[in-house]
């Protein structure tokens, strides 16, 4: 499961990061670091990237790693790489702030053993003792700013173990944190205990036979006709009241309208002609579709009244007769495909799905094995999985969507009641998976025991609750109102420096 800022435990390594103050070649130098706005800020405290900030600190870790991961700061992505840095380092900012938020309105302080005993690691030696002359020889200020970084880790801490737990515990149990019963792990572990392998076949909506659009396209030739036209476009419909009494006036040709006044948001930017010119694609720009009709019966050199868009208004200027299609030419033909699959794709369904319907029928009178072979049909097999919406870990992911035709099918609701309906040797309907433009027909071939063992449940589930537990406060935390992000701004002043 992706987790969100921090996985369980992290946020100490996380916190204890922030001490350690790395200055990359990347990010060094970069002139003029104070003339740089706030990247953000959380509750109204600006984080900045300067030097000595836990921002600037994090920022320069997150660019030596992406470094040394191959990443190049000097080629044409840097911009990017430098975003996701800043951004990374940004998340890692906030999230320590937000609980440390939540611990103070508590009222908690860090206690003075517990801040001593963290502070007597900074001035061990080489071999792990705890070193007088280290801690003598470390500056007074340096020795405050030490200590506020334990309290600020803390004060973090406390609130993050309370939602999740410590590394300490009692027994096989975390001290602190959220609590799990028995009675949920056993209730997640029921959910992937049954495992199901189906068999299908697959047949794809991606093509039309040529012969079907042929048919159906010749009841749509009207809609297919291409029309000969030129346009200008403006905002407004006064305006568009005006150029066209000024052309009418013969004060402007309507070509040079087209130069002065069309926004060019259709047709030729300098003689307007329009280029998608089959009725159905008109049609498209027009608030109201029947007025197509009569920008098709224009006569040549005739101009339209002002017509509204979409988006603005429309003058149409004729420049010759509309040509008839003919499905025998490989244009036509094409854009008749085109119509079928972005106006009409229940057509290709239907014929698909009339398909499937054959090879169900088939199925059930000489079994699948035999359709398929009669048919012609590849058989395919999906992996063993249980029934889990989205594919969680929770429930054990599975790898089913790994097969392309399957791609979504996780969170396809028919698919999924489709199929887990089915006993074992039962054919299904047919069903569409619309994300991958596929109608399946499913064979259930067994339905097992697998999961997680009942052994295995409270260590293994146990912490996939724990980590949906986090990327739950990290989404609140990353959507709270008190974080502002000023990337934009940040990464424009940023960028313009490096160059």
């Amino acid at each position: 499961m992706k987790k969100g800022l921090y996985s369980i435990g992290g946020i100490f390594i996380l916190l204890i990061a922030a001490f350690i103050f790395v200055l990359v070649p990347a990010l060094a130098g970069g002139a003029g670091q104070n003339r740089l706005p706030a990247y953000g800020s959380y509750n109204g405290v600006p984080i900045k990237f300067e030097e000595g900030t836990e921002f600037y600190s994090l920022a320069n870790q997150a660019v030596k790693s992406m470094e040394q991961q191959g990443y190049s700061f000097n080629a044409d992505y840097a911009s990017f790489f430098y975003s996701m840095a800043f951004s990374q380092a940004f998340n890692q900012v906030v999230g320590p702030m937000a609980l440390r938020d939540m611990t103070n309105k508590s009222g908690w302080l860090a206690p003075d053993r517990a801040v001593d005993r963290a502070l007597i690691n900074q001035y061990y030696n080489e071999s792990g003792e705890f070193s007088q002359a280290l801690y003598n020889a470390t500056p007074d200020d340096a020795k405050r700013k030490y200590q506020e970084q334990v309290v600020d880790a803390l004060t973090a801490g406390r609130s993050y173990e309370d939602l999740f737990g410590s590394f300490a515990s009692f027994g096989k149990a975390k001290l602190y944190g959220l609590k799990r019963s028995s009675a949920e792990v056993e209730f997640i572990r029921q959910m992937g205990s049954k495992v199901h392998e189906f068999e299908y076949v697959a047949f794809s909506m991606k093509t039309f036979p040529e012969d079907k659009t042929k048919e159906f396209a010749k009841g749509k030739a009207d809609k297919l006709t291409k029309l000969n036209l030129a346009v200008i476009t403006v905002n407004d419909e006064s305006k568009a009241k005006d150029v066209l009494k000024r052309i009418s006036n013969a004060e402007i040709t309507f070509e040079d309208a087209v130069t002065s006044y069309s926004t060019k948001t259709s047709g030729d930017s300098e003689s307007g002609k329009i280029t998608s010119n089959r009725q159905y694609q008109i049609a498209g720009l027009l608030k109201d579709p029947s007025k197509a009709d009569e920008l098709t019966a224009l006569a040549k050199d005739a101009l339209s009244s002002p017509v509204e868009l979409n988006n603005g208004w429309a003058i149409f200027k004729c420049l010759g007769d509309s040509e008839k299609p003919d499905f025998e030419n490989a244009d036509d033909l094409k854009a008749a495909t085109s119509y079928i699959y972005s106006h009409e794709k229940g057509v290709v369904q239907d014929y698909y799905t009339g398909l499937a319907n054959d090879f169900v029928a088939a199925a059930a009178t000489s079994g699948y094995n035999d359709a398929c072979a009669k048919q012609g049909l590849t058989k395919q097999t999906t992996p063993s999985f249980a029934l889990n919406w989205n594919n969680t870990t929770l429930v054990g992911k599975s790898n089913v969507e790994d097969k392309p035709e399957l791609k979504g099918a996780m969170t396809n609701e028919n698919f999924l009641a489709t199929a887990f309906k089915l006993g074992e040797g039962e054919v299904s309907s047919p069903i569409v998976v619309s994300e991958t433009d596929n109608i399946l027909v499913l064979r259930c071939a067994g339905i097992t025991e697998g999961g997680t063992a009942k052994e295995d449940a409270d260590r293994l589930i146990g912490e996939e609750i724990a980590n949906a537990d986090a990327v739950v406060v990290n989404s609140a935390i990353q959507n709270s109102p008190k974080i502002k992000s000023n990337s934009a701004e940040f990464m424009a002043a940023f960028t313009g420096e490096k160059r």
